[in-house]
Protein backbone atom coordinates (compact mmCIF):
# COMPACT_ATOMS: atom_id res chain seq x y z
CA UNK A 1 0.00 0.00 0.00
CA UNK A 2 1.38 3.77 -0.96
CA UNK A 3 1.35 6.35 0.96
CA UNK A 4 1.80 10.16 0.12
CA UNK A 5 4.51 11.67 2.54
CA UNK A 6 3.54 15.06 3.46
CA UNK A 7 3.64 17.87 6.31
CA UNK A 8 1.64 16.96 9.73
CA UNK A 9 -2.24 16.96 8.80
CA UNK A 10 -4.04 20.08 9.76
CA UNK A 11 -7.54 20.29 10.99
CA UNK A 12 -10.17 22.39 8.77
CA UNK A 13 -11.41 25.27 9.53
CA UNK A 14 -14.57 23.86 11.30
CA UNK A 15 -14.42 20.69 12.99
CA UNK A 16 -17.28 18.75 12.35
CA UNK A 17 -18.17 14.85 14.03
CA UNK A 18 -18.21 12.21 11.61
CA UNK A 19 -21.66 10.09 12.81
CA UNK A 20 -21.04 7.72 10.09
CA UNK A 21 -16.83 7.49 10.70
CA UNK A 22 -17.07 6.75 6.86
CA UNK A 23 -12.91 7.72 6.85
CA UNK A 24 -12.15 4.82 9.29
CA UNK A 25 -14.55 2.67 7.43
CA UNK A 26 -13.05 3.21 4.30
CA UNK A 27 -9.39 2.21 5.41
CA UNK A 28 -10.81 -0.56 7.61
CA UNK A 29 -12.24 -2.14 4.80
CA UNK A 30 -8.48 -2.67 3.30
CA UNK A 31 -6.56 -3.53 6.18
CA UNK A 32 -6.72 -7.25 7.85
CA UNK A 33 -9.64 -7.10 10.12
CA UNK A 34 -6.72 -8.02 13.02
CA UNK A 35 -4.68 -4.55 11.92
CA UNK A 36 -7.91 -2.54 11.86
CA UNK A 37 -8.45 -3.58 15.27
CA UNK A 38 -4.75 -2.43 16.22
CA UNK A 39 -5.45 0.66 14.68
CA UNK A 40 -8.24 1.55 16.43
CA UNK A 41 -6.41 0.29 20.01
CA UNK A 42 -3.51 2.52 18.95
CA UNK A 43 -5.79 5.62 18.85
CA UNK A 44 -7.40 4.93 21.34
CA UNK A 45 -3.92 4.77 23.27
CA UNK A 46 -2.15 7.79 21.90
CA UNK A 47 -5.46 10.07 22.91
CA UNK A 48 -5.33 8.46 26.66
CA UNK A 49 -1.79 8.71 26.51
CA UNK A 50 -0.85 11.92 25.56
CA UNK A 51 1.16 10.76 22.51
CA UNK A 52 0.07 13.89 20.17
CA UNK A 53 1.25 16.57 18.26
CA UNK A 54 -0.73 20.00 19.26
CA UNK A 55 -1.95 21.56 15.97
CA UNK A 56 -0.91 25.30 16.79
CA UNK A 57 -2.30 28.22 15.40
CA UNK A 58 -5.53 26.31 15.27
CA UNK A 59 -6.44 27.03 19.51
CA UNK A 60 -9.75 28.22 20.47
CA UNK A 61 -10.37 29.73 24.00
CA UNK A 62 -10.67 26.83 25.44
CA UNK A 63 -9.64 24.10 23.54
CA UNK A 64 -6.71 22.88 21.52
CA UNK A 65 -7.04 20.44 18.80
CA UNK A 66 -4.36 17.79 18.66
CA UNK A 67 -3.51 14.97 16.64
CA UNK A 68 -1.79 11.37 17.38
CA UNK A 69 2.06 11.26 16.20
CA UNK A 70 2.74 8.73 13.45
CA UNK A 71 3.64 5.77 15.09
CA UNK A 72 4.21 1.67 13.60
CA UNK A 73 1.51 -0.41 14.10
CA UNK A 74 3.59 -3.58 15.13
CA UNK A 75 7.54 -3.44 15.73
CA UNK A 76 10.02 -3.59 13.34
CA UNK A 77 12.84 -6.37 13.62
CA UNK A 78 16.20 -4.81 14.16
CA UNK A 79 19.86 -7.26 15.07
CA UNK A 80 19.96 -7.44 18.89
CA UNK A 81 23.86 -7.63 18.29
CA UNK A 82 23.24 -4.04 16.78
CA UNK A 83 21.39 -2.95 19.48
CA UNK A 84 23.70 -4.07 21.82
CA UNK A 85 26.57 -2.35 20.30
CA UNK A 86 24.71 0.74 20.50
CA UNK A 87 23.52 0.60 23.89
CA UNK A 88 27.35 -0.13 24.91
CA UNK A 89 28.74 2.22 22.69
CA UNK A 90 27.22 5.48 24.41
CA UNK A 91 29.46 6.31 27.05
CA UNK A 92 31.84 6.16 25.34
CA UNK A 93 30.47 8.49 22.46
CA UNK A 94 29.17 10.96 25.17
CA UNK A 95 32.66 11.30 26.51
CA UNK A 96 34.08 11.77 23.31
CA UNK A 97 31.96 14.62 22.15
CA UNK A 98 32.39 16.29 25.23
CA UNK A 99 36.49 16.30 25.54
CA UNK A 100 35.89 17.44 21.86
CA UNK A 101 34.05 20.34 23.56
CA UNK A 102 36.10 20.89 25.99
CA UNK A 103 39.70 21.55 23.81
CA UNK A 104 39.01 25.19 22.56
CA UNK A 105 42.20 24.77 20.27
CA UNK A 106 41.00 22.03 18.39
CA UNK A 107 37.16 23.49 17.97
CA UNK A 108 38.42 26.35 16.69
CA UNK A 109 40.60 24.98 14.35
CA UNK A 110 37.69 22.82 13.03
CA UNK A 111 35.14 26.12 12.61
CA UNK A 112 37.89 28.71 10.99
CA UNK A 113 37.26 28.13 7.61
CA UNK A 114 33.04 28.51 8.27
CA UNK A 115 33.47 30.84 11.00
CA UNK A 116 33.10 34.27 8.84
CA UNK A 117 29.89 33.21 7.01
CA UNK A 118 27.98 30.48 8.52
CA UNK A 119 24.51 31.96 9.54
CA UNK A 120 24.23 29.83 12.81
CA UNK A 121 28.23 29.32 14.11
CA UNK A 122 29.25 32.36 13.87
CA UNK A 123 26.60 33.69 16.35
CA UNK A 124 27.13 30.96 18.85
CA UNK A 125 31.01 30.78 18.78
CA UNK A 126 30.40 34.63 19.62
CA UNK A 127 28.58 33.96 22.36
CA UNK A 128 31.44 31.67 24.14
CA UNK A 129 34.14 34.34 23.05
CA UNK A 130 31.97 36.88 25.60
CA UNK A 131 31.61 34.39 28.01
CA UNK A 132 35.10 33.52 28.05
CA UNK A 133 35.73 37.39 28.07
CA UNK A 134 33.71 37.87 30.94
CA UNK A 135 35.11 34.95 32.61
CA UNK A 136 33.37 31.64 33.68
CA UNK A 137 31.04 31.52 37.06
CA UNK A 138 29.91 28.02 36.35
CA UNK A 139 32.18 24.94 36.14
CA UNK A 140 29.30 21.95 36.35
CA UNK A 141 27.52 21.13 33.08
CA UNK A 142 24.61 18.72 32.06
CA UNK A 143 23.51 17.36 28.46
CA UNK A 144 20.77 15.19 26.95
CA UNK A 145 22.42 13.08 24.22
CA UNK A 146 20.83 11.42 21.39
CA UNK A 147 23.05 9.41 19.13
CA UNK A 148 21.40 7.77 16.09
CA UNK A 149 22.56 4.82 13.88
CA UNK A 150 21.23 2.76 11.25
CA UNK A 151 21.48 -0.83 10.23
CA UNK A 152 24.74 -1.17 6.85
CA UNK A 153 24.27 -3.98 4.65
CA UNK A 154 28.11 -5.62 3.85
CA UNK A 155 27.47 -8.49 1.98
CA UNK A 156 26.05 -10.77 4.03
CA UNK A 157 26.79 -9.31 7.42
CA UNK A 158 25.08 -6.56 8.52
CA UNK A 159 26.91 -3.70 10.90
CA UNK A 160 25.68 -0.65 12.97
CA UNK A 161 26.46 2.99 11.60
CA UNK A 162 26.74 6.69 12.87
CA UNK A 163 23.78 8.70 11.25
CA UNK A 164 24.94 11.81 13.36
CA UNK A 165 24.23 13.00 16.75
CA UNK A 166 22.32 15.19 18.69
CA UNK A 167 23.14 17.45 21.63
CA UNK A 168 20.80 20.11 21.90
CA UNK A 169 16.88 20.25 22.25
CA UNK A 170 17.01 16.54 22.03
CA UNK A 171 13.57 15.60 20.93
CA UNK A 172 11.64 12.12 21.23
CA UNK A 173 12.70 11.22 24.59
CA UNK A 174 9.21 11.20 25.97
CA UNK A 175 7.60 10.34 22.43
CA UNK A 176 9.84 6.75 22.10
CA UNK A 177 8.75 5.83 25.89
CA UNK A 178 4.97 6.26 25.31
CA UNK A 179 5.23 3.65 21.73
CA UNK A 180 7.62 1.37 24.05
CA UNK A 181 4.78 1.11 26.51
CA UNK A 182 2.25 0.85 23.60
CA UNK A 183 3.65 -1.87 21.94
CA UNK A 184 4.15 -3.69 25.04
CA UNK A 185 0.41 -3.27 25.54
CA UNK A 186 -0.67 -4.69 22.46
CA UNK A 187 1.36 -7.51 22.64
CA UNK A 188 0.13 -8.30 25.87
CA UNK A 189 -3.53 -7.67 24.62
CA UNK A 190 -3.22 -9.85 21.41
CA UNK A 191 -1.71 -13.00 23.31
CA UNK A 192 -3.33 -12.88 26.93
CA UNK A 193 -2.38 -16.27 27.52
CA UNK A 194 1.38 -15.92 26.43
CA UNK A 195 2.20 -13.19 28.52
CA UNK A 196 5.99 -13.31 26.77
CA UNK A 197 4.95 -13.15 23.48
CA UNK A 198 6.91 -10.56 21.40
CA UNK A 199 7.59 -8.65 24.93
CA UNK A 200 10.55 -10.70 25.00
CA UNK A 201 11.95 -9.57 22.02
CA UNK A 202 11.63 -5.73 22.63
CA UNK A 203 14.42 -4.13 24.82
CA UNK A 204 13.74 -3.97 28.54
CA UNK A 205 11.57 -1.18 29.61
CA UNK A 206 11.92 2.18 27.96
CA UNK A 207 12.68 4.67 31.18
CA UNK A 208 14.01 7.86 29.19
CA UNK A 209 11.62 9.96 30.93
CA UNK A 210 13.02 8.81 34.36
CA UNK A 211 16.34 8.81 33.69
CA UNK A 212 16.06 12.33 31.96
CA UNK A 213 14.61 13.78 35.09
CA UNK A 214 17.00 12.43 37.37
CA UNK A 215 19.32 13.28 35.73
CA UNK A 216 18.55 17.40 36.06
CA UNK A 217 17.28 16.52 39.31
CA UNK A 218 20.94 15.73 40.22
CA UNK A 219 22.02 18.84 38.20
CA UNK A 220 19.62 21.25 40.22
CA UNK A 221 21.23 19.68 43.85
CA UNK A 222 24.80 20.44 42.39
CA UNK A 223 23.78 23.72 41.73
CA UNK A 224 25.54 26.11 45.05
CA UNK A 225 24.56 29.67 44.96
CA UNK A 226 27.45 32.25 45.66
CA UNK A 227 25.13 33.67 49.10
CA UNK A 228 21.76 32.36 50.58
CA UNK A 229 19.34 34.09 48.96
CA UNK A 230 15.44 34.08 50.17
CA UNK A 231 14.33 33.12 46.72
CA UNK A 232 13.49 29.39 45.57
CA UNK A 233 15.37 27.61 42.97
CA UNK A 234 13.68 26.30 39.67
CA UNK A 235 14.82 24.81 36.52
CA UNK A 236 13.95 26.58 33.51
CA UNK A 237 13.34 24.97 30.18
CA UNK A 238 13.45 27.24 27.14
CA UNK A 239 11.12 26.64 25.11
CA UNK A 240 10.40 27.77 20.90
CA UNK A 241 7.00 29.54 20.84
CA UNK A 242 4.04 27.98 18.60
CA UNK A 243 4.91 24.73 19.91
CA UNK A 244 3.78 21.61 18.47
CA UNK A 245 5.66 19.25 20.20
CA UNK A 246 4.05 19.86 23.95
CA UNK A 247 3.67 16.16 24.58
CA UNK A 248 7.55 15.60 24.23
CA UNK A 249 8.45 18.54 26.67
CA UNK A 250 5.76 18.17 29.63
CA UNK A 251 5.96 15.06 30.87
CA UNK A 252 9.87 16.12 31.73
CA UNK A 253 8.45 19.69 33.47
CA UNK A 254 5.53 17.80 35.04
CA UNK A 255 7.55 14.70 36.62
CA UNK A 256 10.23 17.63 38.04
CA UNK A 257 7.45 19.16 39.58
CA UNK A 258 6.34 15.48 40.96
CA UNK A 259 9.98 15.20 42.54
CA UNK A 260 9.39 18.44 44.56
CA UNK A 261 11.49 20.63 42.18
CA UNK A 262 9.63 23.88 40.21
CA UNK A 263 10.33 23.69 36.48
CA UNK A 264 9.14 26.60 34.42
CA UNK A 265 8.78 26.97 30.55
CA UNK A 266 9.81 30.57 29.35
CA UNK A 267 9.72 31.30 25.66
CA UNK A 268 13.05 32.08 23.51
CA UNK A 269 11.45 35.96 22.87
CA UNK A 270 10.68 36.25 26.70
CA UNK A 271 14.01 35.53 27.92
CA UNK A 272 15.23 38.99 28.25
CA UNK A 273 12.17 40.33 29.61
CA UNK A 274 11.10 37.58 32.15
CA UNK A 275 15.01 36.63 33.29
CA UNK A 276 17.57 39.10 35.25
CA UNK A 277 21.49 39.11 35.88
CA UNK A 278 21.90 39.31 39.58
CA UNK A 279 25.20 41.15 40.10
CA UNK A 280 27.20 37.74 40.88
CA UNK A 281 25.69 36.62 37.24
CA UNK A 282 22.76 34.87 39.34
CA UNK A 283 19.70 33.99 36.50
CA UNK A 284 16.70 35.30 38.10
CA UNK A 285 13.29 34.32 36.66
CA UNK A 286 9.59 35.85 36.93
CA UNK A 287 6.99 33.48 35.88
CA UNK A 288 4.06 35.23 34.45
CA UNK A 289 1.79 32.46 36.50
CA UNK A 290 2.89 33.38 39.77
CA UNK A 291 4.28 36.40 42.03
CA UNK A 292 7.55 35.01 43.03
CA UNK A 293 10.77 35.21 42.03
CA UNK A 294 13.10 32.25 40.93
CA UNK A 295 16.63 31.76 41.25
CA UNK A 296 17.77 29.73 38.17
CA UNK A 297 19.63 26.13 39.04
CA UNK A 298 19.56 24.89 35.66
CA UNK A 299 18.64 25.89 31.98
CA UNK A 300 17.21 23.11 29.88
CA UNK A 301 17.55 24.31 26.19
CA UNK A 302 14.28 23.10 23.60
CA UNK A 303 14.97 25.93 21.74
CA UNK A 304 18.07 28.10 20.29
CA UNK A 305 19.64 25.49 17.91
CA UNK A 306 17.86 27.48 14.85
CA UNK A 307 19.62 30.32 12.98
CA UNK A 308 16.48 32.28 12.55
CA UNK A 309 16.56 32.53 16.09
CA UNK A 310 19.36 34.91 16.35
CA UNK A 311 18.91 38.40 15.49
CA UNK A 312 20.30 40.64 17.57
CA UNK A 313 17.82 39.82 20.68
CA UNK A 314 18.53 36.28 20.24
CA UNK A 315 22.22 36.34 20.35
CA UNK A 316 21.31 38.95 23.51
CA UNK A 317 19.20 35.96 24.84
CA UNK A 318 21.77 33.39 24.49
CA UNK A 319 24.40 35.50 25.91
CA UNK A 320 22.48 36.26 28.89
CA UNK A 321 21.86 32.33 29.29
CA UNK A 322 25.41 31.43 28.65
CA UNK A 323 26.83 34.24 31.45
CA UNK A 324 24.93 33.39 33.84
CA UNK A 325 25.82 30.95 37.10
CA UNK A 326 22.88 28.86 36.15
CA UNK A 327 23.83 25.08 34.90
CA UNK A 328 23.63 24.87 31.13
CA UNK A 329 21.86 21.56 30.09
CA UNK A 330 24.02 22.14 27.18
CA UNK A 331 26.53 24.91 27.16
CA UNK A 332 27.43 26.91 24.19
CA UNK A 333 30.60 24.79 23.60
CA UNK A 334 28.53 21.17 23.68
CA UNK A 335 26.11 22.73 21.21
CA UNK A 336 28.89 23.40 19.04
CA UNK A 337 30.07 19.90 19.07
CA UNK A 338 26.51 18.83 17.04
CA UNK A 339 27.63 20.71 13.70
CA UNK A 340 28.14 18.27 11.19
CA UNK A 341 31.57 19.74 10.60
CA UNK A 342 32.47 18.22 14.21
CA UNK A 343 31.11 14.64 13.27
CA UNK A 344 33.48 14.70 10.04
CA UNK A 345 36.47 15.52 12.22
CA UNK A 346 36.04 12.63 14.53
CA UNK A 347 35.90 10.33 12.11
CA UNK A 348 39.86 10.55 11.76
CA UNK A 349 41.61 7.68 14.17
CA UNK A 350 44.22 10.43 15.28
CA UNK A 351 41.63 12.55 16.76
CA UNK A 352 39.39 9.86 18.46
CA UNK A 353 43.26 9.03 19.81
CA UNK A 354 43.45 12.05 21.48
CA UNK A 355 40.26 12.20 22.97
CA UNK A 356 40.07 8.87 24.34
CA UNK A 357 44.05 8.85 25.11
CA UNK A 358 45.12 5.46 24.31
CA UNK A 359 42.10 2.84 24.70
CA UNK A 360 42.72 0.98 21.98
CA UNK A 361 40.19 -1.26 22.16
CA UNK A 362 37.53 1.35 23.11
CA UNK A 363 38.16 3.83 19.77
CA UNK A 364 38.68 0.64 17.73
CA UNK A 365 34.64 0.38 18.78
CA UNK A 366 33.82 3.72 18.07
CA UNK A 367 35.49 3.79 14.76
CA UNK A 368 33.94 1.20 13.44
CA UNK A 369 30.49 2.52 13.39
CA UNK A 370 31.38 5.39 11.01
CA UNK A 371 30.86 6.06 7.86
CA UNK A 372 33.09 8.21 5.61
CA UNK A 373 32.92 11.67 5.64
CA UNK A 374 34.39 14.32 3.33
CA UNK A 375 34.75 18.30 3.35
CA UNK A 376 34.51 19.78 0.13
CA UNK A 377 37.15 21.68 0.65
CA UNK A 378 40.49 22.60 -1.74
CA UNK A 379 42.64 19.91 -0.25
CA UNK A 380 43.54 17.48 -2.54
CA UNK A 381 40.96 14.94 -1.07
CA UNK A 382 38.17 17.56 -0.86
CA UNK A 383 38.83 18.67 -4.78
CA UNK A 384 38.70 14.61 -5.60
CA UNK A 385 35.09 14.45 -3.69
CA UNK A 386 34.04 17.84 -5.61
CA UNK A 387 34.79 15.44 -8.43
CA UNK A 388 32.71 13.05 -6.95
CA UNK A 389 29.76 14.99 -6.05
CA UNK A 390 29.80 16.80 -9.57
CA UNK A 391 29.21 13.33 -11.05
CA UNK A 392 25.96 11.84 -11.08
CA UNK A 393 26.86 8.14 -11.85
CA UNK A 394 29.29 8.65 -8.67
CA UNK A 395 26.92 10.55 -6.55
CA UNK A 396 24.31 7.83 -6.07
CA UNK A 397 26.18 6.38 -3.33
CA UNK A 398 26.42 9.87 -1.11
CA UNK A 399 24.61 11.91 0.84
CA UNK A 400 25.36 15.78 0.89
CA UNK A 401 25.12 17.57 4.13
CA UNK A 402 24.59 20.95 5.35
CA UNK A 403 27.05 21.80 7.88
CA UNK A 404 24.23 22.04 10.51
CA UNK A 405 23.25 20.69 13.77
CA UNK A 406 20.74 17.60 13.96
CA UNK A 407 19.28 15.91 10.67
CA UNK A 408 17.16 17.27 7.99
CA UNK A 409 18.38 19.79 5.14
CA UNK A 410 19.86 16.74 3.31
CA UNK A 411 20.63 16.21 -0.59
CA UNK A 412 20.66 12.89 -1.88
CA UNK A 413 22.27 10.65 -4.80
CA UNK A 414 21.65 11.71 -8.28
CA UNK A 415 19.88 15.34 -6.77
CA UNK A 416 23.46 16.15 -5.29
CA UNK A 417 25.32 17.43 -8.79
CA UNK A 418 21.78 19.62 -10.15
CA UNK A 419 22.09 21.15 -6.19
CA UNK A 420 25.48 22.09 -6.04
CA UNK A 421 25.15 23.73 -9.56
CA UNK A 422 22.81 25.68 -8.03
CA UNK A 423 25.39 26.86 -5.22
CA UNK A 424 28.52 28.99 -5.64
CA UNK A 425 31.32 27.14 -5.12
CA UNK A 426 33.42 29.01 -2.68
CA UNK A 427 30.48 28.67 -0.20
CA UNK A 428 30.71 24.17 -1.29
CA UNK A 429 32.92 23.93 1.87
CA UNK A 430 29.77 24.33 4.26
CA UNK A 431 28.91 21.37 3.39
CA UNK A 432 29.84 17.38 4.07
CA UNK A 433 30.06 14.61 1.70
CA UNK A 434 28.76 10.88 3.62
CA UNK A 435 28.74 7.72 2.29
CA UNK A 436 25.44 6.62 2.24
CA UNK A 437 24.13 3.96 4.75
CA UNK A 438 22.80 1.40 2.92
CA UNK A 439 20.66 -0.42 5.04
CA UNK A 440 19.32 -4.12 4.58
CA UNK A 441 15.48 -4.65 3.22
CA UNK A 442 12.78 -5.34 6.50
CA UNK A 443 9.17 -5.00 6.15
CA UNK A 444 7.02 -3.12 8.57
CA UNK A 445 3.72 -1.44 9.26
CA UNK A 446 2.89 1.94 9.59
CA UNK A 447 0.56 4.22 10.41
CA UNK A 448 1.54 7.46 8.93
CA UNK A 449 -0.91 10.41 8.52
CA UNK A 450 -4.00 9.23 7.38
CA UNK A 451 -3.19 5.97 5.49
CA UNK A 452 -1.53 2.41 6.61
CA UNK A 453 1.93 1.72 5.06
CA UNK A 454 2.46 -2.05 4.57
CA UNK A 455 6.34 -2.90 2.80
CA UNK A 456 9.57 -2.02 2.73
CA UNK A 457 11.12 0.46 5.69
CA UNK A 458 13.97 1.78 7.10
CA UNK A 459 14.48 2.13 10.39
CA UNK A 460 16.35 4.35 12.76
CA UNK A 461 17.83 3.94 16.40
CA UNK A 462 19.04 6.49 19.10
CA UNK A 463 20.61 6.05 21.90
CA UNK A 464 19.92 8.73 24.68
CA UNK A 465 21.86 10.01 27.30
CA UNK A 466 22.65 11.76 30.34
CA UNK A 467 25.60 13.60 31.42
CA UNK A 468 26.85 15.80 33.98
CA UNK A 469 30.78 16.99 34.24
CA UNK A 470 32.65 19.33 35.95
CA UNK A 471 34.77 21.85 33.70
CA UNK A 472 38.45 22.92 35.71
CA UNK A 473 40.10 26.23 34.58
CA UNK A 474 42.54 25.77 31.46
CA UNK A 475 45.78 26.49 32.23
CA UNK A 476 47.41 29.69 30.70
CA UNK A 477 49.51 27.81 28.01
CA UNK A 478 46.43 25.89 26.69
CA UNK A 479 42.80 26.08 25.95
CA UNK A 480 41.81 22.00 27.00
CA UNK A 481 39.70 22.16 29.78
CA UNK A 482 40.29 19.77 32.19
CA UNK A 483 36.94 17.30 32.89
CA UNK A 484 35.70 15.40 35.40
CA UNK A 485 32.76 13.40 34.64
CA UNK A 486 30.32 13.08 37.21
CA UNK A 487 27.52 11.27 35.52
CA UNK A 488 27.57 9.35 31.97
CA UNK A 489 25.04 6.77 31.45
CA UNK A 490 22.83 5.29 28.52
CA UNK A 491 19.55 6.48 29.57
CA UNK A 492 16.64 5.32 26.98
CA UNK A 493 16.26 4.96 23.10
CA UNK A 494 14.32 6.22 20.05
CA UNK A 495 13.48 3.91 17.15
CA UNK A 496 11.94 5.31 14.15
CA UNK A 497 10.92 4.16 10.32
CA UNK A 498 10.10 5.04 7.54
CA UNK A 499 8.73 4.10 3.94
CA UNK A 500 11.95 2.89 2.04
CA UNK A 501 11.43 5.47 -0.95
CA UNK A 502 11.43 8.22 1.69
CA UNK A 503 14.56 9.61 2.34
CA UNK A 504 13.96 11.93 5.08
CA UNK A 505 13.15 10.27 8.56
CA UNK A 506 11.19 13.71 10.21
CA UNK A 507 8.05 12.46 12.29
CA UNK A 508 7.00 15.65 12.49
CA UNK A 509 7.33 16.37 8.92
CA UNK A 510 5.32 13.26 8.33
CA UNK A 511 7.64 11.34 6.62
CA UNK A 512 8.82 8.55 9.79
CA UNK A 513 7.06 7.56 12.59
CA UNK A 514 7.91 6.32 16.23
CA UNK A 515 8.76 2.40 16.46
CA UNK A 516 9.96 -0.07 18.32
CA UNK A 517 12.63 -2.86 17.71
CA UNK A 518 11.34 -6.27 17.61
CA UNK A 519 14.94 -7.73 18.64
CA UNK A 520 16.09 -10.32 16.29
CA UNK A 521 19.26 -12.76 16.50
Amino acid sequence: MEITCQSPPRPPQQLQPDSSNSGFSELEARLDPKLAELVKEIKDYQLTHGNLLKWVRYESSTQAPAAGTSVSITPTKFHRRCFDQAWGLQELMSELYIRAAADEDWLGSVFKPLLAQDPLLGPLWDVHLKVKMAGTVQEICCGIFRTDYMLHANGEDVLLKQVEINHIAVAGICHASNVSAMHRHLDRIQDSNNQDGHISKLPLKNESILNVVSMLGEAHRLYSPTIPRQQPACILMIVQPYNFNIADERPIEYSLWDKGIPCFRCIWNSVLTQTTLADDRTLLFRPSICSSEFEVSVIYFRAGFETHEYDDAGKATRLRLEVSRAIKCPDVLTHLTTFKIVQQALTAPEIVKKFLSSRCEDIKRVLETFMPMHLLDSSNEGLEMRRIAKNPNDAVKYVLKPNLEGGGHNIYRKDIPQFLANVPEDIWHNYILMRLIEPPATSGTLMIGDGVYEGEVVSELGIFATVIWRKQAARESHHTTTLEILMNKAAGWSFKSKPRPVDEMSVAKGYGCFDSPELVD
